[in-house]
């Protein structure tokens, strides 16, 4: 990624050895999309996305393709179909990281992924500017860094192609750098995006429960009377606690079980990464805290129950269409509270296994 006129198609053909994208000078060559290419990098089959360049007026479209992008591959899907390395690029004679560079990098490192930020076109600066950019970027986002692994985020100066120039010949120099940090460097947001992965699947399953139950309700016979709804009430309490002993002794595991074996499949330089014991979060869904059924009632207003018999005023409000609507959205809500605290105690995963994660590397 990166503005117009970075050089991203000459590093990307610099890269990858081959000439893959079309390159031009001082103007847009690649039209607004994400291009997938099949290249071979030291003998490592990558599949390589690339996008269209930033432009000045076009910047709320590239931010709209770049969320659909991300969400089509992002931590819920299989593993193998994540980004695994992402390159920013920033032409090193510009002096300065625009807004919008940094607004784009930051929100890779906040969902976790690694980022190389590689300044292109480093041959029209010295040693001196380029550390002077270096810091610059660094600096910008010294306080998402402080929490990342070590490896979050690489800055390479490169030159991706030879030129001639009034004071002699400029050669390419970069290349083993990005090679590296592209086949290397993809295992540190493996390691970082895979506990939102499994927290993602687990979040997924409550989704898929609170969709069962509400349609489960479709078949029952709702009272516009709440108290005479108790017995639902009561099964959607009992499907809840079914649900998180379900998480917590059969679904994490199953979920963090695929996970880890799709990692080792990818490279067998991960499986000491995942030496970890997953028994040990049995028990960490815990104790739902106590949501009463009857805390749905619709109160019967006072005036309403003088002016008639409390009887008749029940079996009316009983088969009212009204009242009956009124109960469904309650027991509804009934329902998305339970997902709501579900999904809240799946959060707690995530910092176990990070934490377990970072102790067995």
């Amino acid at each position: 990624m990166g503005k117009t006129g970075t050089g991203k198609s000459t590093l990307l053909n610099y890269i990858c050895d081959a000439n893959l994208a079309e390159t031009g000078s001082g103007k847009p060559v690649t039209g607004e999309g994400i291009y997938e290419y099949t290249a071979v990098i030291n003998e490592q089959e990558v599949q390589i996305y690339d996008s269209w360049g930033i432009e000045a007026g076009k910047v709320d479209r590239w931010k709209k393709l770049l969320d659909d992008s991300l969400k089509s591959h992002g931590v819920d899907k299989n593993i193998e179909d994540w980004f695994h390395s992402v390159i920013y690029c920033v032409q090193a004679g510009g002096g300065r990281v625009e807004d919008i560079d940094a607004e784009i990098i930051r929100k890779f490192l906040s969902e976790g992924y690694l980022l190389t930020v590689v300044l292109t076109k480093a041959d029209q600066v010295d040693k001196d500017e380029e550390n002077k950019l270096k810091s610059v970027i660094l600096g910008e986002l010294k306080g998402l860094l402080a929490s990342r692994s070590k490896g979050a985020l690489n800055v390479i100066a490169t030159c991706a192609e030879k030129k001639k120039t009034r004071a002699g010949e400029t050669k390419p120099f970069g290349k083993e750098e990005v090679q590296k940090a592209i086949l290397e460097g993809w295992k540190d947001t493996i390691i970082d995006r895979l506990p939102k992965h499994v927290v993602a699947k687990l979040c997924e399953y409550v989704d898929d429960w609170e969709n069962g139950q509400i349609q489960l309700l479709g078949t029952e016979k709702i009272s516009g009377v709440a108290e005479q709804n108790a017995s639902i009430y009561h099964e959607i309490d009992d499907s809840a606690e079914q649900l998180k002993k379900e998480i917590s002794n059969v679904q994490f595991k199953r979920i963090f079980e695929e996970a880890v074996e799709s990692c080792k499949k990818a490279n067998a330089s991960l499986c000491s990464a995942f030496d970890i014991n997953i028994e040990s979060y049995n028990t960490i869904i815990g104790e739902q805290e106590s949501t009463k059924w009857w805390e749905y009632l619709i109160y019967i207003p006072t005036c309403i129950v003088i002016a008639i018999p409390t009887m008749i005023y029940r079996s009316i409000k009983a088969s009212s269409a009204k009242h009956i609507a009124e109960e469904q959205h309650n027991i509804e809500g009934y329902i998305h509270a339970h997902s709501v605290h579900l999904k809240a105690q799946c959060q707690k995963f995530e910092g176990l296994i990070a934490k377990e994660l970072k102790r067995s590397l």
